[in-house]
C-alpha cells in the first residue's frame, strides 16, 4: 500500500517540535510496511503586484533546471513551496497550497493508493480537488473556533469534511467542538484516532522523592499555552513556597523576550532556563532531571508533552482544558492534578505542594501501564491499517 501524507506541521531542522506527532504516525504507518510518502506545504511569500499565474510560472521556471531545485528533500518529507499573497488568513493559504499541489502534480506523478492530510483548513481542502484517490483528513487544530468563525471559512470546512473518505479526529473532545460548530449541516460521521506516545523515547524514572522543586514546561512560547500564568506561578511558589525551585521552559514563541523580561523584573532570572527548541530526543535528559512538569494551556485537542512527562514518571499540573481530560483525567488521582481553568495562581501552588505532600499516592507503573494501552504506535497505527484497508477494498 501507497500512502501519501500532507500536512503542515512536520519537524525539521529549524522546528524540531513542529508536528512531531504527524512524524511518530509516519515511522509507525513505515515499522508496519506501509509506503509512505510525506509532502509538507510551506509558505512561499508572493507579492500582491504579482497575479496567481505569474507566481505559478516563477515556480516553474525554477523547477526548470531541475525539479530538486524547487522541492527540498530533508527530514524525511518534501517540501513543496506554495504562493501565499500577503496579507493571509486561513482560506488564502488553502488556495495557495492548492495552486502549490497543482504544480507540484503536473511536475511530479504520484502513484499512491490513499491520500491523508492533517488538518481540514488549510491542507484537506487544497488537496481535496485535486486527488482521485481516497482522501482521509486528520483535524488536530485547538482554534478552530476562531478559523471558523469566518462564515466563508465554516462553508469551505463543512464542505472538506462532507468530501473526505474518512475525517478523523485525536480526540473524543475535538470531535465534540466539530459537532457543535457544523451542527446538522454536517452529513457523515467522525472517527476518534488518538495521536501517537513515542513511549521508546521515554525512560519511566522511578524517583524516590517529589519535592517539586525541578519544574519543567515543553511546547509553544505563546499566550494559549498558558505562559504567564506559569511565570507568574513559578513566581509565587518561590516567593512562598522553595526559593531554591526551578523552571526549564524547553520551546519557542513570541513570549520567548516577554519570559526573559518578567524574570528579571521578579528576581528569578537565574532560576529560569529558557532553552529554546532542542531536538525531541533531548527530552529525555531533560525529564530525567526534572520533578514537575507544569501545563497551564487553555485548550488541547491531545496534548502530547503532558503525556510524555507521565510515561517518564513525572508528576503533571494542569487544567481541565479537552485534551487532558481526554487522555489523562482517568488515572489523575495517583498522577498529577487537573484544575479548573478558573484557578488563581494560589490555587495552583496549593495543588503544587500537595502532590509534593502526598507523593505516596502517586504510582507511575500504573500510569505508564495505562497510557500504553492507549497510546502506542502499534494501537494507533492498527487503527490506521483498518480505516486504509476498508477504502482499498
Amino acid at each position: 500500500m501507497k500512502l501519501r501524507v500532507i500536512s503542515p506541521w512536520y519537524p525539521s531542522e529549524y522546528s524540531f517540535h513542529s508536528g512531531k506527532f504527524v512524524e511518530s504516525q509516519v515511522v509507525a504507518l513505515q515499522n508496519r510496511d506501509i509506503d509512505v510518502s510525506v509532502e509538507v506545504p510551506r509558505v512561499f511569500p508572493t507579492s500582491t503586484n504579482l497575479s496567481k499565474t505569474q507566481a505559478r510560472y516563477y515556480l516553474k521556471k525554477i523547477a526548470d533546471s531541475g525539479t530538486k531545485n524547487l522541492y527540498t528533500e530533508t527530514c524525511g518529507a518534501t517540501w513543496i513551496p506554495c504562493p501565499v499573497f500577503a496579507p493571509s488568513n486561513v482560506l488564502s493559504r488553502a488556495e495557495g497550497f492548492e495552486s502549490g499541489f497543482s504544480l507540484r502534480q503536473e511536475l511530479i506523478q504520484n502513484d499512491a493508493d490513499i491520500v491523508h492530510a492533517h488538518l481540514g483548513l488549510p491542507t484537506g481542502w487544497a488537496i481535496s480537488r485535486l486527488v482521485t484517490e481516497p482522501l482521509v483528513i486528520t483535524e488536530h487544530q485547538s482554534n478552530l473556533s476562531y478559523l471558523l468563525s469566518d462564515p466563508r471559512a465554516l462553508d469551505a470546512y463543512l464542505e472538506i469534511s462532507n468530501r473526505a473518505a474518512v475525517f478523523i479526529c485525536v480526540s473524543e473532545f475535538l470531535k465534540r467542538n466539530i459537532l457543535d460548530l457544523l451542527g446538522s449541516e454536517l452529513s457523515r460521521s467522525i472517527t476518534v484516532i488518538p495521536n501517537v506516545v513515542d513511549f521508546d523515547s521515554f525512560d519511566l524514572v522511578n524517583r524516590e522523592e517529589y519535592e517539586c522543586l525541578s519544574w519543567i514546561y515543553v511546547g509553544n512560547l505563546s499566550r494559549n499555552k498558558g505562559i504567564l500564568r506559569l511565570l507568574k506561578t513559578f513566581d509565587l511558589y518561590k516567593k512562598k513556597v522553595a526559593p531554591e525551585a526551578t523552571l526549564t521552559i524547553v520551546g519557542e514563541g513570541p513570549l520567548s523576550r516577554w519570559i526573559e523580561n518578567f524574570a528579571l523584573r521578579r528576581g528569578i532570572r537565574n532560576s529560569v532556563f529558557l532553552l529554546g527548541s532542542k531536538p525531541h530526543r533531548s527530552l529525555r535528559d531533560y525529564f530525567s532531571s526534572a520533578d514537575l512538569m507544569v501545563h497551564l494551556s487553555d485548550s488541547e485537542t491531545f496534548g502530547i508533552a503532558p503525556l510524555e512527562a507521565l510515561a517518564s514518571g513525572m508528576p503533571v499540573v494542569s487544567f481541565h482544558n479537552g485534551g487532558s481530560e481526554d487522555t489523562w483525567r482517568e488515572i489523575e488521582s495517583f498522577s498529577g492534578r487537573l484544575l479548573e481553568k478558573s484557578s488563581s495562581e494560589a490555587d495552583i501552588v496549593e495543588a503544587i505542594v500537595d502532590i509534593s505532600e502526598g507523593a505516596s499516592r502517586l504510582d507511575f507503573s500504573k500510569v505508564r501501564s495505562h497510557l500504553e494501552g492507549k497510546f502506542t504506535a502499534k494501537i494507533v497505527s492498527d487503527a490506521l491499517k483498518d480505516v486504509y484497508r476498508d477504502l482499498t477494498r
